[in-house]
């Protein structure tokens, strides 16, 4: 599969999750603006860290991969809460909450449509 295609499609997929999630909890316009900027940012790069690494590393470095997964996904997450504090949407608690538990839920999602 194309690797321009795959990142898009990861990148739709969590700005539709997330975005509609925003929408539901925060109901403003102006953080659904910056979740999709802050996962334009970070997505991308997780997602292609990930496709290289499966392309490059063999099949005994599997557990390996799940531990780069878990690292780039908490360095988003820590990523996204500093982004979300600094734009003003929340304060450094809720900015927290919410990077943790957009991120949950596109990676939970992610995970079930594989």
């Amino acid at each position: 599969m194309n690797v321009v295609f795959v990142l898009l499609r990861n990148l739709l997929l969590t700005v539709l999750i997330e975005g509609v999630l925003v929408l539901v909890f925060v109901k403003k316009r102006e953080t659904l603006y910056h979740s999709v900027l802050v996962n334009m940012l970070t997505n991308p790069l997780v997602n292609l860290f990930l496709l290289c690494w499966g392309s490059f590393v063999s099949l005994p470095a599997v557990p390996y991969y799940y531990l780069a997964t878990a690292f780039l996904e908490i360095a988003a997450v820590i990523t996204e809460w500093i982004l979300y504090y600094k734009m003003g949407d929340f304060g450094v608690k809720k900015a927290f909450f919410a990077s943790f538990m957009l991120n949950a839920a596109s990676y939970s999602f992610g995970l079930l449509i594989q």
